[in-house]
């Protein structure tokens, strides 16, 4: 609900259609949104999950769905986050999210 009305509010300040980013959602949302997968970890076993959760989202009709790269808690290896950012090239959205305690994670 809040997605549409952000959606429509800011449509109708703009006249041009919004980038909502969204991790709260529902079967169909993705008309007003895109999803994210929310704060996940720095680990092989998150990078693995991030694929599922794409595909599960994309069946709930919500096709423009991401997750952090190289996880959000935690200290990814450089190899974890470079083969991450490999996979999240493919993601429809995708970006690099660090919690700031944490290491920045740029090449």
């Amino acid at each position: 609900m809040e997605a549409y009305i952000t959606n429509k509010a800011v449509r109708g300040a703009t006249g041009s259609y919004p980038f909502v980013l969204t991790r709260s959602s529902f079967p169909g949302t993705g008309r007003y949104a895109a999803h994210w997968s929310g704060d996940n970890l720095a680990t092989w076993e998150f990078l693995r999950f991030s694929v599922a959760f794409l595909m599960n989202f994309n069946l709930f009709g919500i096709p423009m769905v991401g997750s952090d790269l190289c996880g959000f808690y935690g200290e990814a290896t450089e190899e974890l986050c470079g083969r991450w950012i490999q996979l999240g090239s493919l993601y429809p959205f995708m970006r690099n999210h660090k919690t700031i305690e944490n290491q920045p994670q740029e090449f």
